[in-house]
């Protein structure tokens, strides 16, 4: 999910998505209806890992449920180009599944040129109530940070500091799980003198997560919001700057496992990091739920996975999980606004949570059928789920006391000579390696900032 830059093919095309209104006159228009006087509801969806299956099963099940309703289902794994050309030829889809954060920039693109509908009054209190604490008062579902909603998130994976579950829980208790920075570091002084580091990170990109999570949890939600989108005071703060001497505490070899840095590389050294973590050499490390299949091959029998919430600052704090999402989202110029809303309301229903629930997926080139899971953040949604540690990250997401935070950092123009991740992630190798101090690295990140802000397109 990491934003790219968007290219001016992009930006011209999502500007002529803005235009469609003065492009020709109502009777110009397409009727949306079917010769049998259904409305058709123009539905693109992105084809991607969840397979196709899965949006034939809802376009079916909304159609069950709204009688007069066709939905025209448009499937495909280069949605983007498809959009482009359909956008271009005035022929405007009612709803679409399209992420934040692809390497078209798409979305992005039609958020910059006000393309995308405000969808607010889809999450009344009722449906509000329904859903994960916080999944929709965040930069991903508001992305201009004004309170309204944009991008309805339909899918989410929370994150989190994975572990050895059997060391914290069970007859071979070890350690006591932290809830706070001071008894996370409190167990760090300890283990080491068990011959176990705190912390390993598979590469400092990882951080991420982390790192929103981190921003939130020290500032609330309103804070977290204005640092994505690079408010000039992020690092300068209280909260910034707590952010920033406790990644870099946490950094420091005292407590990171001593070949994590290099070992931190997309060439299979990350691996090794992970691996450290299932052969006892630290304790946690920050990831998702896919390192469970990722490190199927070298997990010993036996072992159980865990994971929770980064730390808080404060006992008395509820916590912040940072998570993943997939959003659906409405064309400021579609023809069928109502029903558009409609089905973007739909897609947090029962019928469809269970839908998504009991996805499969068929690999086209076995042809073989297998489960996977989607889950919504509907409340009660994850209990569904088989028992085991992914159910469990779920219900730890969706409990009293848990608030989703979800978002990147805001897109700019392309700034020459300026390299993101390095700038904010790879920044920690060199705390660990005593290149980089803790005062550096925040006036790197205030740098950065002021010519990001400068930049915000």
């Amino acid at each position: 999910m990491k934003m790219k830059k968007v290219t001016a093919l992009l930006l011209t095309v999502a500007m002529a998505a803005t235009m469609l209104a003065g492009c020709g006159s109502k009777e110009e228009k397409a009727e949306g209806k079917k010769e049998d006087g259904k409305t058709v509801l123009k539905f693109a969806a992105f084809e991607g890992g969840n397979g196709a299956e899965i949006w034939k099963n809802i376009e079916k099940a909304f159609e069950e449920e709204h009688k007069d309703v066709d939905v025209e289902l448009h499937l495909s794994s280069e949605l983007d180009k498809d959009l482009q050309k359909d956008f271009k030829n005035g022929n405007v889809p009612d709803v679409v599944y399209y992420n934040l954060g692809q390497e078209s920039g798409f979305v992005e693109t039609m958020l910059k040129e006000k393309a995308i509908a405000d969808i607010s009054d889809v999450f009344d209190d009722e449906l509000k109530g329904k859903l994960v604490g916080g999944i929709t008062e965040n930069a991903a579902a508001q992305p201009y940070g004004d309170g309204k909603v944009y991008l309805a998130p339909i899918i989410y994976t929370p994150t989190g500091l994975w572990y050895n579950k059997d060391l914290f829980e069970g007859a071979n208790k070890k350690y006591d799980l932290p809830t706070t920075w001071d008894e996370f570091f409190a167990l760090g002084d300890k283990a080491k003198a068990d011959g176990i580091s705190l912390f390993t990170y598979p590469q400092s990109g990882y951080f991420d997560a982390t790192m929103y999570q981190m921003l939130a949890q020290a500032g609330g939600i309103d804070f977290y919001n204005k640092a994505v989108n690079y408010d000039k005071k992020t690092w300068t703060s209280e909260e910034g700057k707590k952010v920033v001497d406790t990644i870099a505490k946490l950094a420091s070899p005292d407590y990171i496992q001593a070949d994590t840095v290099a070992n931190a590389n997309s060439d299979g050294g990350f691996k090794i990091n992970q691996q450290n973590v299932i052969d006892g050499k630290a304790l946690f490390m920050p990831n998702g739920n896919w390192v469970i299949g990722e490190m199927a091959n070298s997990t010993p029998e036996g072992f159980n996975w865990g994971m929770m919430a980064p730390p808080k600052f404060n006992a008395d704090e509820d916590n912040y999980i940072y998570t993943f999402t997939e959003q659906m989202w409405i064309p400021a110029d579609a023809e069928n606004m109502d029903l558009a809303k409609e089905f973007v309301k739909f897609m947090y229903s029962d019928t469809v949570v269970d839908l998504m629930l009991n996805n499969k997926v068929v690999n086209k080139e076995t042809n073989e059928e297998s489960a996977a899971p989607i889950v919504s953040p509907v409340l009660g949604a994850s209990d569904k789920l088989e028992d085991g540690t992914i159910k469990d990250t779920y219900t730890l997401a969706s409990s009293d006391g848990y608030e989703a935070v979800a978002g990147t950092w805001a897109t700019t123009k392309p700034i020459d000579g300026f390299d993101m991740k390095a700038t904010v992630y790879g920044a920690i190798d060199a705390l660990n390696t005593g290149e980089m101090t803790a005062d550096q690295y925040q006036k790197q990140l205030v740098d950065a900032w002021e010519k990001l802000l400068e930049n915000v397109e």
